[in-house]
């Protein structure tokens, strides 16, 4: 009994229960989210698991998708032939995974065999942190490389250590880990170099290869008005207007309360012809919101949509209010608006006031038709450009191309 204990012991500790493994000693705060045995089960992984120099972890952690910077960087990485490497794709409930590659091995994030694909993994490439992972006891190898992508783009709202929301969330010593464990980090703007060196408190060499997601704004249009189109039965005729918003912590969604009748008859006298109202809800708002909120008859629901970025393509305008999408979609020049009802509780968690974007602001359903109704398209253009100067964005059709060529040289 002595000689197992030596190896393995669990005991309390006044509110905490004491995990000792070969020597290595884990305090946990006694919950049920506590993952004991999944902390034991990555010490193994740890002690006795080896790198396979190979195997390639892909996970769209943002909204579980198969989407944003990890599925162009998959299909630059396909488009190559590399039949030796192992790849695998986190997935989760969400994931709609027909759409996912042969290639690809497919194995649930909230799973013993993702911290095993994870702790036997040459690299992972990522656009968010691994919380779950790390939160259940993953030990990153010394032989693995962490390359992360996040999923934004020259971002408004602050993130991370720049602010203090994640603190009343219970994020932060997650975001801590998995800062730490980041080796490189890619972007697309001096601005969010910036933004990197402070919110991931300065772990992960940073370097300036561009958004892979974002080569939809570098391509022709129509193949993506057609699909989007077609899988919401649009009339062809009708002009799309997507309606973004970003989530608030606290859970209000009175900020959402877009008059949609006078937003599509405003439409209508300013630009013309007929109009498709989008919806696309953040991945952390909750689902009954929409149906709250929205008449299904004058809006169709995108929230489930499985590529973001393929909205943004096929839409003729943008509203949001301080999601990174708003200033991504300034790459493409079409017109955008601000709808942000709640601005004055929001300021002091921006990078910068919105006032530098060239999307006029709105606070209220008014505000927001007169700011349609008056738009010049001219001052917008200038606007735009002064901004992307500002944030000194610089990308082309090969980001992925730049960042593959990065990654398999590491590796």
């Amino acid at each position: 009994m002595k000689f197992i204990e030596q190896i393995f012991s669990l005991r309390n500790e006044h509110a905490h229960k004491v995990l000792t493994v070969l020597g290595l000693k884990l305090k946990f705060k006694y919950s049920k989210e506590a993952y004991i045995w999944e902390h034991l089960y990555c010490i193994l992984l740890h002690k006795f698991c080896k790198v396979k120099k190979n195997k390639v972890v892909f996970g769209n952690i943002a909204n579980m998708k198969y989407s944003c910077n990890p599925k162009y960087l998959a299909l630059e990485l396909l488009s190559r032939d590399k039949k030796d490497l192992d790849l695998v794709w986190l997935s989760s409930k969400s994931t709609d995974v027909d759409l996912i590659p042969p290639e690809f091995r497919i194995v649930k994030y909230n799973s013993w065999q993702a911290l095993y694909e994870l702790a036997s993994a040459r690299a992972w490439i990522s656009n968010s942190h691994f919380f779950l992972p790390f939160k259940k006891g993953l030990i990153k190898s010394k032989d693995t490389l962490f390359f992360q992508t996040f999923h934004g783009s020259m971002g408004i709202k602050k993130i991370d250590a720049d602010t203090t929301t994640y603190d009343d969330l219970g994020w932060t010593q997650w975001q801590i880990k998995s800062s730490k464990a980041m080796d490189y980090l890619f972007t697309d703007s001096d601005f969010e170099v910036n933004v990197f060196k402070s919110a991931f408190r300065g772990y992960g060499e940073i370097y300036k290869l561009g958004k892979p997601r974002d080569v939809v704004f570098y391509q022709p249009r129509k193949p993506f008005v057609e699909k989007v189109k077609s899988f919401y039965e649009i009339p062809s005729e009708n002009n799309i207007l997507l309606y973004a918003p970003t989530w608030r912590s606290d859970k209000r969604c009175c900020c959402y309360n877009i008059d949609i009748k006078l937003l599509k008859k405003s439409l209508k006298k300013r630009f013309g012809g007929e109009w498709s109202i989008l919806i696309k809800s953040h991945t952390n708002m909750k689902k009954k919101i929409f149906s709250a909120l929205y008449d299904s008859e004058e809006v169709i629901n995108a929230t489930n949509y499985p590529d973001m970025q393929e909205l943004l393509a096929a839409s003729d305008i943008l509203i949001s209010d301080y999601s990174s999408c708003l200033p991504e979609f300034i790459i493409s020049r079409r017109p955008s608006f601000i709808y942000a009802a709640d601005l004055e509780k929001y300021e002091n968690g921006f990078y910068y006031p919105l006032s530098i974007l060239p999307s006029p602001i709105a606070a209220d359903n008014g505000e927001l038709s007169d700011n349609i109704l008056n738009f010049d398209y001219s001052e917008y253009k200038q606007k735009a450009e002064k901004f992307l100067e500002f944030a000194g964005y610089s990308d082309d059709i090969n980001s992925a191309k730049r960042i593959i060529d990065f990654i398999l040289d590491k590796i």
